[in-house]
């Protein structure tokens, strides 16, 4: 439908096609249905979206956290931050026993320590593995 089909279900007109009245009521009525619709829409797609991450995410988590626990402590290996950048880091004990991260402490770091816990998600597995 066009804006002018939409225009012309409200409006009255007289014989030379002149607009004499216009249903405002059922107008804004259908205007706040669309609005609704489309809220309800964008979050459903939303929510689809952070349902797909999070589907593949527990794949990688999966594989990720095969090739760490396969790593013997101080190899190296790489891993993707939050933004998008691989870091380089080599595997280090914990005394924590949990394993819901991959405990490692960067090769190149300008803060004071270079220890960090990616998610296993972010553990990037070499293609030979």
């Amino acid at each position: 439908m066009t804006t002018q089909e939409i225009v012309s279900a409200f409006a009255t007109t007289n014989e030379n096609g002149e607009v004499t009245s216009f249903d405002f009521d059922s107008f804004n009525a259908l205007v706040d249905e669309l609005v609704e619709t489309r809220k309800q829409l964008k979050k459903e797609a939303k929510e689809a979206e952070k349902a797909r991450i999070e589907s593949e995410r527990e794949v990688l988590a999966e594989t990720g956290k095969k090739y760490y626990d396969s790593l013997a402590e101080g190899d190296e290996f790489e891993y993707k931050n939050s933004e998008g950048t691989v870091l380089k880091a080599r595997k280090i004990k914990t005394k924590s026993n949990t394993g819901t991260t991959a405990a490692c402490e960067l090769l190149e770091f300008t803060t004071k320590t270079g220890k960090r816990y990616p998610k296993f998600y972010q553990v990037i597995v070499p293609a030979n593995d």
